[in-house]
């Protein structure tokens, strides 16, 4: 009988320590949203401005991880403030997102955000203020940054679930305009060869800089190490060249203005 208690503590003991080990190998899971260039899925492999960048720090402080692309920027914020992912790629920041968010020093991007109009129509439409706009159909993303005075305007917002529906909207004439983000849109415009088609009015919505954050509801254990080493990580890529090199490689010669 001893034998066998012997045996079956030692069984236990083994059982538990493999449970621990499971659980400490599990991925840190970094999610956003597809953008053309900045997070993409090629051929089953995940890649982008953002995914290089944001896997090299990850490599550098020798945190395992895991990507994912979701299609919805709302689905994004459900899933952060449940705790089911670690960390957003390429969010700005906003008083009520630092609830759920924790925001680094660090960001290695600005974007701007145009309004994207049809090429027939760019003669009739300006944007100087908001109040130019009043009488357009505007697309935009539900729950998509922007900015608080857009959000707050008399604009008739026609509102979507993600950015890829923007264009056909154009095309098709359901909307007469729509926030996108420059480099993002004119790329993909040109890819299609849809430029021809749309076009882009001169002053910008908005120009920011972009983060990529740290979910609070995360309970993995490798959260605070990643949070305290993130920006001398970043860093360190920015002197060495690499982050300069990562933006070449993915926007290379393209003229993006």
């Amino acid at each position: 009988m001893a034998v066998f208690l012997r045996w079956f503590r030692g069984l236990a003991v083994v059982i538990l320590l493999s449970f621990a080990m499971g659980a400490g190998a599990k991925p840190l899971i970094v999610v956003g949203t597809p953008e053309l260039r900045y997070r993409m899925e090629i051929n089953g492999v995940f890649t982008g401005i953002d995914v290089e960048i944001v896997r090299a720090i990850l490599n550098d402080l020798s945190i395992e991880h895991e990507f994912q692309l979701i299609e919805s920027g709302a689905r994004i914020i459900r899933e952060a403030h449940q705790g089911r992912v670690d960390m957003v790629m390429s969010f700005s920041f906003k008083e009520e997102r630092a609830e759920y968010l924790n925001y680094p020093q660090a960001a290695y991007k600005d974007l701007s955000w145009h309004f994207f109009v049809l090429k027939d129509n760019q003669p009739y439409i300006t944007f100087n203020t908001l109040e130019d706009l009043k009488n357009l159909r505007i697309g935009a993303v539900n729950e998509w940054a922007y900015t608080p005075e857009f959000w707050n305007s008399d604009l008739n917002i026609v509102k979507v679930s993600r950015h890829t529906l923007l264009v056909e909207m154009l095309l098709n004439r359901r909307i007469e305009a729509a926030p996108m983000n420059t480099q993002e849109a004119l790329y993909d415009l040109r890819q299609r060869g849809l430029d021809k088609l749309i076009t882009y009015l001169p002053k910008p919505l908005v120009s920011r800089p972009y983060y990529n954050v740290f979910v609070k509801a995360s309970v993995h254990p490798e959260m605070a190490r990643l949070q305290a080493g993130y920006d001398q990580s970043l860093k360190k890529l920015e002197a060495s060249g690499f982050v300069a090199d990562v933006f070449k490689r993915f926007l290379g010669q393209f003229p993006l203005e």
